[in-house]
């Protein structure tokens, strides 16, 4: 009946060190939850340059057709039509002129009515 009497005291199961472990299970918790949302922050970032790179490579690839393209002799002659309007020995080019760009080059400014105008073709005189 003494032993049951006798009280067995351990610190492990004081209020004090239930707190301490208490507080030390939610810093883990706070830690692995910040940990949790830096890796989908890595996860998105990963994904946009993948992306990117997917992107970087296409474009590479485009490129270098061009490249290929304009080795030609058939290339570099698109490249001086287009970029110097000349055509060949006995082809003949149309130019396609807005009418608008035509009036106002050959027949000047356009006329402009109003009182100040007016005065101002008085002084110009």
């Amino acid at each position: 009946m003494a032993n049951f009497k006798k009280k067995n005291y351990k610190f492990w199961h004081s209020p004090i060190a239930l707190f301490i472990i208490f507080c030390l299970l939610a810093l883990f918790a706070y830690k692995i939850i910040d940990l949790i949302k830096k890796e989908r922050e890595t996860s998105d970032k990963k994904e946009l340059i993948l992306k990117e790179i997917d992107d970087l490579v296409a474009k590479e690839k485009s490129l270098t057709e061009d490249i290929s393209r304009l080795d030609t002799d058939a290339g570099k002659e698109e490249i001086i039509r287009e970029k110097y309007q000349v055509a060949k020995e006995g082809e003949k080019m149309v130019i396609i002129v807005d009418e608008e760009e035509y009036n106002s080059s050959f027949l000047g400014e356009e006329v402009k009515h109003g009182f100040w105008n007016w005065i101002k073709k008085i002084f110009n005189k």
